[in-house]
C-alpha cells in the first residue's frame, strides 16, 4: 500500500506531505482546487511521462516521493530487486526529480534506476484509471490481458510451458539458421559461399603483401629523389671529387711499407682492409638497388590494382582488417560450405524436431483458448451482476474469438500469450446488438464498465493500489450510492483512492482528504488536509450543497448509512 506522498515544486504545490491509510482514501474539493495535480504528482513518482510545464512556477526543478509497503514474497517484487541487485525490502522508498534542463533521476531505495524499470516496478503497485485514460480497454491488444488477469494462475502456468516450448522452437531455427537453413535459403546460402571462396582463392593473397605494395609504390612515387641521392652516394664512395675507396687504398698502401715495425700498425691496416671490402659491398649494393627503381606506369597501375582489391577482399571478408582475416574468413567459409553440402541428415532432424515443438506449441495455443474461454463465461456473468447495480441493467457483454490458428499456420500465428485474437463487444441497450466496445461505448459507461470490471478481479489480484480519478462523471443519485459500495468493497482486499464529487461516495471514506487552493504573498498554493470526523460532515455538507438545516441532516444520514453497510459488509 501507498503510505505517504511528498510532493516539491509541482504544478501549484509548493511542498506537501500526505500519510495516506489503508481502506477507501477518499479525496475531495472544490471544483478547480487543484485535486487533479495530486494524481499528477503520483503519476509523475510511478514513471509516467512528464515535462518541464510539472514544475512549479519560480523554481528549477520538481520532486515527489513515494513510500510503499509491499510483500517482500510476491514474485514480481522479488524480481525487481535482483534486477537492480539489492536486499528486497518491505518498504519501498520511490523518488523522482525533474529540473529545468529536462534531466530525470528516479531512485528506489536509493539506487538509480532508468523509467523503465521504475515502470517494471510500479505497474505491481498501482493501478490508475482516469477520467480519460482508457487505453486499457481501446486497445484491442490490451483486452487479452483482462481475460488473463481474471483467470489467476491457470492461464500462467500454461504460459510457462508455451513458454519453454517456445525457446526450444528458437534453439532449433538457430540451428536450421547455423547450418544454412533449407530449400531455397540454403542453395542461396551454399552459391553465396562458393562465390566468396571463389573471389578470395583467385587473389592469390600472401600475408603482409599489401605492405610490401605500399613500399613499392612509395618507391616508385619517389624514384626521382632515390635515383639523384643512391647515384650521389655512389659518387661519393669511388667516382666523386673525393673518392673514398681511393682514399683507404692509398692508407693501406703506406701502411704496408711500416708493418714489420710494430704490431699495432698491422692491425690498423686490417681493419681499414675490412672497411674497404664493406664500402665496396655497400657500393656495389646501392648499384643494384639503381637498377630496381625503373619502372614504368603500367607497373605502378597494376600495384595500385592490387591494392584496390586487397582493400576491398578486406573490407568485405576481414573483422580483423588485414590479410590475415580474410584468409580466416576463407578457412572458415570452406568449412561451412562442406557443413551445408553434407548438412541432409541433419537438417532432417531438426525438421522433425521443428514439427514436433509446433504441435507443443500448438496444443498450448488450444489449451489457453479453452482456459479463456471459460473464464470469458465467468466474466460476463459476474461484469454483467456489476454493471446491473451500477444502473445499467440492459447491457450485454460478449467476448469475441476471431481465432483463425491451426496446425498448419501455427507457426505464423503464435506469441507468447498464445494464438488468440480476442475483442471485447458491448451494448448499453436492450435489444441493440454488440459491437466492437472501443466504438459505441460513451465516457461515462465506459467509467462504470472498468469499475465493474475491477471490482471482478480484484478478488483475482496480489494486494493493490487502486486510483481513481473522477469515476462519477456522468453519474449521481442512487448509482452515485452503489459506486460509493462498489469501491469499498475493492478496499478491503485493495488499498483505494478516488477523486470524487459525489457525497454519496465520499460518505464511505475510510479515510477523507481535502484539496484547498489558497493565496499566499499574492501566490496560489495548493495543500491536502487530512479530515477529522466533524470535518467530514462539514465536507459532505457541503458537497450536498450546504447552508440549509436539510443539507446538514442529510449528510448526517448518509455518513449513518455507509457506516451500517461496511459494518454489515464486513461482518459477511
Amino acid at each position: 500500500m501507498l503510505q505517504s506522498l511528498k510532493i516539491k515544486n509541482i504544478a501549484l504545490i509548493n511542498e506537501a506531505v500526505v500519510e495516506f491509510n489503508k481502506g477507501l482514501n477518499i479525496l475531495t474539493g472544490e471544483t478547480g482546487a487543484g485535486k487533479s495535480i495530486i494524481i499528477d504528482a503520483l503519476t509523475f513518482v510511478l514513471g509516467d511521462r512528464a515535462d518541464k510545464s510539472l514544475i512549479k512556477n519560480g523554481t528549477d526543478f520538481a520532486k515527489v516521493e513515494a513510500v510503499f509497503d509491499v510483500d517482500v514474497n510476491d514474485i514480481n517484487i522479488l524480481n525487481f530487486f535482483e534486477s537492480i541487485d539489492i536486499e528486497p525490502e518491505s518498504t519501498i522508498i520511490i523518488s523522482r526529480n525533474l529540473n529545468l534542463q529536462g534531466k530525470n533521476e528516479c531512485r528506489v531505495n536509493g539506487e538509480i534506476v532508468t523509467l523503465n524499470m521504475l515502470k517494471k516496478l510500479t505497474t505491481n503497485l498501482v493501478d490508475i484509471h482516469g477520467q480519460f485514460d482508457h487505453q486499457m480497454l481501446m486497445d484491442l491488444k490490451t483486452h487479452i490481458k483482462m481475460i488473463d488477469i481474471f483467470s489467476k494462475n491457470e492461464i500462467e502456468n500454461i504460459k510457462v510451458k508455451l513458454k519453454e516450448n517456445i525457446e526450444k522452437y528458437n534453439k532449433i531455427i538457430d540451428e536450421i539458421n547455423a547450418i544454412g537453413g533449407v530449400g531455397l535459403d540454403r542453395e542461396k546460402n551454399i552459391d553465396l559461399y562458393n562465390y566468396q571462396i571463389n573471389e578470395i582463392e583467385m587473389a592469390n593473397l600472401k600475408i603482409n603483401e599489401d605492405e610490401e605494395l605500399v613500399q613499392t609504390k612509395n618507391k616508385y612515387l619517389n624514384s626521382e629523389k632515390l635515383v639523384e641521392n643512391i647515384t650521389a652516394s655512389v659518387d661519393a664512395l669511388y667516382d666523386g671529387n673525393y673518392n673514398s675507396l681511393m682514399g683507404i687504398s692509398s692508407a693501406i698502401s703506406s701502411l704496408n711499407s711500416i708493418v714489420g715495425l710494430d704490431e699495432e700498425i698491422e692491425k690498423q691496416k686490417e681493419r681499414l682492409t675490412n672497411v674497404k671490402y664493406e664500402i665496396e659491398d655497400i657500393a656495389e649494393t646501392l648499384k643494384d638497388n639503381l637498377k630496381t627503381i625503373e619502372y614504368s606506369e603500367e607497373d605502378l597501375n597494376k600495384i595500385e590494382e592490387r591494392l584496390d582489391l586487397i582493400k576491398s577482399l578486406i573490407r568485405k571478408y576481414s573483422n580483423s582488417n588485414n590479410i590475415e582475416g580474410v584468409l580466416d574468413y576463407l578457412s572458415n567459409a570452406k568449412i561451412q560450405l562442406n557443413k551445408l553440402v553434407n548438412a541432409d541428415e541433419e537438417i532432417n532432424k531438426l525438421l522433425i524436431s521443428k514439427k514436433n515443438i509446433l504441435k507443443e506449441i500448438y496444443n498450448n495455443c488450444v489449451e489457453l483458448t479453452e482456459i479463456r474461454k471459460k473464464y470469458s463465461k465467468i466474466l460476463k456473468e459476474k461484469l454483467l451482476n456489476e454493471l446491473k447495480e451500477l444502473g445499467m441493467e440492459k447491457s450485454n457483454f460478449e467476448v469475441a474469438f476471431n481465432n483463425d490458428y491451426t496446425i498448419n499456420n501455427i507457426e505464423d500465428k503464435f506469441t507468447l500469450n498464445g494464438a488468440d485474437n480476442i475483442e471485447f463487444l458491448f451494448s448499453a441497450n436492450a435489444g441493440e446488438p454488440v459491437k466492437s466496445l472501443n466504438k459505441i461505448i460513451s465516457g461515462g459507461e465506459l467509467s462504470r464498465f472498468m469499475l465493474a470490471f475491477k471490482c471482478v478481479v480484484s478478488g483475482s489480484n496480489s494486494y493493490k493500489t487502486f486510483v481513481f480519478d473522477e469515476i462519477d462523471t456522468g453519474i449521481g443519485g442512487n448509482v452515485g450510492n452503489i459506486l460509493g459500495k462498489k469501491l469499498f468493497n475493492i478496499s478491503t482486499k485493495n488499498q483505494v483512492f478516488c477523486i470524487t464529487h459525489l457525497a454519496q461516495i465520499a460518505c464511505y471514506a475510510d479515510s477523507h482528504y481535502k484539496v484547498l487552493k489558497y493565496e499566499k504573498d499574492n501566490k496560489t498554493l495548493v495543500d491536502v488536509k487530512p479530515l477529522s470526523d466533524e470535518e467530514r460532515y462539514l465536507e459532505i455538507d457541503r458537497m450536498i450543497g450546504g447552508g440549509s438545516e436539510y443539507s446538514k441532516l442529510h449528510a448526517i444520514e448518509i455518513i449513518n448509512e455507509s457506516k451500517k453497510y461496511k459494518e454489515n459488509f464486513n461482518k459477511s
